[in-house]
């Protein structure tokens, strides 16, 4: 999903809480809950048409692509027991031909994953790796078939679903904005001379939606680095803070977070939550664009 689709979809959300927050002035208001459904039934379908268009999405994680999970595993289990054997014999080549991680494989065509692993596995054959035994690499080379023997590939069945994604975005999209403009129409005909503060805050919630993308910003998504069979690739509760600015957002259950509205400029950028490991980037925002960025967060001790 596009960056500025991203901020859209944030500030949809911002407004629902808003008006459930003030549930007892907005629902009495003839005609507000009826656009308030609509947006809600709209961010429950673009959210089903985001899960279509992920790397790696809820329900698409099957028995097919564990055995994808499987083979990277192993593979990069063993690639990293073999590594100092390279390194300490100053064999850099070696080094550069097992440095993969899982994600990358996981994220791979199902071509490229193959290759990757294979190239993995013929490598560790070699006589520095004394530590990799015979059994070792026959366990490679099983978990490598055993993909290799699956008739569907994931990552393509992804591919084609982004396409079938992307065709119901913009509608939904138009309807949430509509429901938005008649949800606001509704507040500010009602409220803007009795309660003006009231109508400040509906505004303040649908700022991202009209403006979002004419400001300086950042939209963020953060993955598991590993994924397992049966969990949510999304991270919850992950802070990211723009250091030198003390500006701050947190991923929701989607994985997706935001921060709007700071000036341009080079910032140290920290993505931070209990059990993981922090990570630090240096990132250079320009006037008027917002930045997406796809964070894999990697669990710690």
């Amino acid at each position: 999903m596009r960056a500025y689709l991203q901020g859209k979809l944030f500030s949809y959300r911002k407004v629902l809480k808003y008006s459930g927050d003030h549930d007892t002035d907005f629902d009495s208001i003839d005609g507000f809950t009826d656009e308030k459904t609509i947006l809600e039934d709209g961010i429950d379908k673009i959210t089903g048409a985001e899960d279509i268009q992920g790397i790696v999405t809820k329900g698409v994680t099957d028995d097919t692509e564990q055995s994808k999970i499987d083979m990277a595993n192993i593979l990069v289990q063993f690639a990293h027991l073999g590594r100092p054997k390279a390194k300490n014999a100053g064999k850099e080549s070696l080094v550069k031909a097992i440095s993969f991680e899982v994600y990358q494989i996981v994220k791979a065509t199902k071509a490229d994953a193959l290759s990757i692993c294979r190239n993995i596995l013929e490598t560790l054959k070699d006589a520095i790796f004394t530590n990799i035994k015979p059994a070792d690499k026959t366990a490679m080379q099983e978990a490598i078939d055993n993909y290799d023997a699956v008739q569907a590939d994931v990552a393509v069945l992804i591919s084609k679903k982004k396409v079938e994604g992307t065709m119901a975005y913009y509608e939904l999209f138009k309807k949430c904005d509509l429901a938005v403009d008649n949800m606001f129409d509704y507040v500010y005909g009602t409220y803007n001379l009795s309660k003006p503060n009231l109508v400040k805050g509906f505004k303040d919630a649908r700022a991202l939606e009209i403006e979002g993308v004419r400001h300086t910003g950042l939209v963020f998504t953060c993955l598991e680095s590993v994924l397992k069979k049966g969990e949510t690739p999304f991270v919850e509760g992950v802070l990211c803070k723009i250091v030198e600015k003390s500006k701050e957002g947190l991923s929701d259950i989607d994985g997706i977070g935001s921060i709007i509205k700071f000036y341009p400029g080079t910032y140290h950028v920290e993505f931070s939550k209990v059990g993981y490991i922090t990570k630090h980037m240096i990132i250079s925002f320009k006037r008027g664009e917002i930045v997406q960025l796809e964070i894999l967060m990697e669990r710690g001790e």
